[in-house]
C-alpha cells in the first residue's frame, strides 16, 4: 500500500485567512518530530513553527514566520496544521 498525501482546507478564525495543509511522509514527519522536541519532550516552537509552515502548510507557500500579523494567528495555523498531520484529520 503506497502511501497518499492527505490535504485539509483551513480557514484561521484569528484573520480569517485560508491555508491548505498536506501530510508528510511518516520517515519524514518522524525526522521532524526529533528535531523539534527536546530532551524532555516539550516542542521548540521556534524551531516547530519554520518546520511545520515549511513541509505542512502547502497553501499558500513559503511562509515564514514574520509573514504573520498576530502571534495568535502564527500559533493557530500551526497548531491546526501540526493536530492534522499526527491525526489526518
Amino acid at each position: 500500500m503506497a502511501y497518499q498525501p492527505k490535504t485539509h482546507e483551513y480557514t484561521s478564525a484569528e484573520g480569517g485567512n485560508h491555508y491548505t495543509f498536506q501530510t508528510v511522509l511518516p520517515s519524514v514527519w518522524a525526522k521532524i518530530e526529533d528535531k523539534i522536541t527536546d530532551k524532555g519532550g516539550k516542542m521548540l516552537l521556534s524551531v516547530a513553527m519554520p518546520e511545520i509552515l515549511e513541509k505542512v502548510v502547502v497553501t499558500p507557500s513559503g511562509l515564514k514566520l514574520d509573514d504573520f500579523e498576530s502571534w495568535a494567528e502564527l500559533e493557530e495555523v500551526t497548531m491546526a496544521a501540526y493536530k492534522f498531520q499526527r491525526q489526518g484529520k
